[in-house]
């Protein structure tokens, strides 16, 4: 009884410091998410704490679910003989729809481990509907696409995060899964144009050199003034 009393103080406090940071958030946060503050009554202040506390048992629940599969993985229980981990991610992105990691893990697992396709890149699906920038997921559907050898298919979800990522890692996956997707669909013109976009990233890569060579052609990149005719145009969706 002592311990539940404990836990739930160290609760109280933390939900306390939750709200008190709630109700110091910059300017700039209020002014473009919530109401001015002086129009802010106790009910916005109950929502804004109401929201981190689903965010917060969204992530508790995920990491529960990590902590499992790291038991099982000990265990030396395979990925296929735990189906049940699927829920838990279920209850995550339930709870937190911007859950990217638990849509990513799900979608992977569902797909490639549980032989489920279609439940898999449907989950994805909804991941994306909730974050339509997200370069992770758009990764992660074009990887799932190539690996169910539906390069057709894979293709404009690589070239969505392509044109998404900012980082340089992000952007060089992404390319890659562009180029190898171009090519094994035998779109060979666009599999040149992906190489050489892979080139300007990567200059020294190996690959996208040695293919090009193999093709009759010089393995150079595009031109500054060829890439800023292609960042002017509109981004493509799936």
């Amino acid at each position: 009884m002592a311990m539940k009393g404990w836990r739930l103080g160290v609760l109280l406090v933390l939900l306390g410091l939750v709200a008190g940071a709630n109700l110091r958030l910059p300017d700039w946060h209020d002014r473009l998410f919530r109401p001015p503050l002086e129009g802010r009554t106790q009910l916005d202040v109950f929502l804004d704490l109401l929201g981190e506390m689903r965010t917060f048992a969204a992530r508790m629940i995920y990491v529960r679910g990590d902590l499992y599969f790291h038991v099982m993985e000990g265990q030396g229980i395979s990925w296929r003989e735990t189906p049940d981990i699927l829920p838990i991610y279920r209850i995550s992105t339930l709870l937190d729809p911007h859950m990217e990691d638990a849509y990513e893990i799900a979608a992977f697992d569902l797909a490639l481990n549980f032989d489920r396709p279609t439940e898999g890149l449907e989950f994805l699906d909804e991941g994306l509907r909730h974050n339509p920038d997200s370069v992770r997921l758009y990764l992660t559907r074009a990887f799932l696409l190539f690996q169910l050898k539906r390069y057709e298919e894979a293709v404009p979800a690589a070239g969505r995060a392509l044109q998404l990522a900012e980082d340089h890692l992000d952007a060089l996956n992404a390319v890659r899964l562009l180029a190898h997707s171009q090519n094994r669909a035998g779109n060979l013109r666009d599999e040149i144009h992906a190489l050489r976009i892979w080139l300007n990233l990567e200059p020294g890569d190996p690959y996208p050199i040695t293919r090009l060579q193999e093709l009759g052609l010089k393995p150079v990149g595009f031109s500054e003034a060829d890439l800023g005719r292609m960042q002017q145009e509109p981004p493509a969706r799936p």
